[in-house]
């Protein structure tokens, strides 16, 4: 169905060989004429893999910017960039003259004469999306909620498309050169600058102001994700820590549902809330430490003393604690004990401090360590997790199932291998 016609302020520019408009369009319009590419009749009868231009959207990613749209007063967002065809746009150019009286000192640039004016849409259009399909989900999600939005305003790049083979094959190559170009958001940055992420800001939090992640236990560098193997100075990087944070706010300290855990990534908790998740975060590691002798020791300690006992215990004694994948190994655990026995997180924290914490024990041996190479073997975290569960005495949803992969790790036959002996807790 046809639109109404528009006029929309424009800039007109050219990059290598495209020519493009940079427009302001509202919300409403944006939601009410620019479309998916994989739902637009021009990508061929059928839509053969190679006409698809869009990624596919989920429902999830649309409602969390949509609830980022509806809920934040800063809200902002990068430029949308719409494909046109059909109908009868018109570049409306405003005259310059080059001797024209304005109040630029030295006059308009010549390769600025004739960048501004309107461009004119005859409503009979087709528009769609090439750059920015989950915002663009997200706008007519945030409409649905809140239709005041509607006349705010966005800024909108228009690309010609054409409808030949050649200018699919274009289309295409823009499309995958944006999205592939587009360099997303550093983990460090988010962490470090992030005023709506509440998990960005409660590490920042604790390693600014608690004791035990403000006096150099954190390694915070840029990118770093995992500490060097030969690191003996500090706890965790910030990276890690931001991930503890995440998964002990959502999951254990609040007991979040989904909805709302994806809330505390885009929209900021007011301040008192902000106070109190903090709180409840920091008594967690707090309690968590208490009951481990070996970090309650570590964390109690400062400067070469602290670091003595980083080196005795990642090195020497081989510790689980003492590795990023150790202590998400037990606070992941944590949660499951929380959530089966329906206890709270002090209670089930004491379960797990029953457990081995050397990796040439069972059931980390061989597992998730390889005593040989001595190194961390990737992509066993769960099944770790559910060994060190059946040691506290919880049945597993198909044991023949655990002992058959825990045979595999071990590379043992499935007839020789026992699943290791439980343990008894407090």
């Amino acid at each position: 169905m046809n639109k109404p016609p528009m006029n929309l302020p424009a800039l007109f520019a050219q990059m290598g060989d495209w020519k493009y408009y940079s427009t302001i369009m509202r919300l409403g319009d944006v939601a009410d004429r620019v479309g998916f590419a994989d739902q637009i009749n021009e990508v061929r009868p059928g839509r053969q893999l190679s006409d698809l231009i869009q990624r596919a959207l989920t429902e999830g990613r649309a409602a969390e910017i949509g609830g980022y749209l509806t809920a934040n007063e800063d809200r902002f967002f990068n430029s949308l960039v719409v494909a046109v065809y059909g109908g009868d746009p018109e570049w409306l150019e405003f005259e310059i003259g080059a001797n024209q009286v304005n109040p630029l000192a030295g006059g308009v640039p010549e390769w600025a004469a004739n960048a501004f004016g309107f461009l004119h849409l005859s409503g009979e259009e087709t528009l769609f999306a090439i750059d920015g399909q989950h915002r663009l989900a997200g706008i007519s999600s945030a409409l649905a909620r809140d239709a005041s939005l509607a006349d705010e305003r966005i800024s909108v790049v228009v690309v010609a498309h054409k409808t030949s083979d050649e200018g699919r094959r274009r289309t295409r190559k823009l499309f995958t050169t944006l999205n592939r170009s587009a360099i997303p958001v550093n983990k460090s940055e988010i962490i470090a600058l992030d005023e709506s992420d509440a998990s960005a800001i409660i590490t920042r939090r604790l390693v600014e102001e608690h004791p035990y992640f403000s006096g150099g236990q954190v390694l915070a560098k840029y990118g770093a994700a995992n500490l060097p193997a030969s690191d003996g100075e500090h706890f965790v990087t910030i990276i890690k820590l931001y991930d503890l944070v995440s998964y002990v706010l959502g999951y254990i300290v609040n007991s979040l549902d989904r909805e709302r855990r994806t809330r505390l990534r885009y929209v900021r908790p007011s301040d008192a809330v902000l106070d109190t998740y903090y709180t409840r975060t920091a008594q967690f590691f707090e309690t968590f430490a208490n009951a481990m002798p070996e970090l309650k020791e570590y964390f109690l300690a400062k400067g070469d003393a602290a670091k003595a006992i980083v080196q005795r215990e990642r090195h020497a004694q081989n510790n689980v604690l003492f590795r990023a994948v150790g202590v998400e190994i037990f606070v992941r655990l944590i949660y499951q004990i929380k959530e089966e026995d329906e206890v709270s997180w002090r209670s089930a924290i004491k379960k797990v401090a029953a457990l081995p914490r050397r990796f040439t024990d069972v059931p980390y041996r061989d597992v998730i360590y390889d005593t040989s190479g001595e190194r961390l073997i990737l992509g066993r975290t769960r099944l770790t997790i559910s060994l060190l569960s059946y040691m506290l005495g919880y049945e597993p949803g198909d044991k023949d199932d655990l002992r058959r992969k825990y045979a595999e790790a071990l590379e043992q036959e499935v007839s020789g291998t026992r699943l290791p002996r439980r343990i008894k807790t407090a």
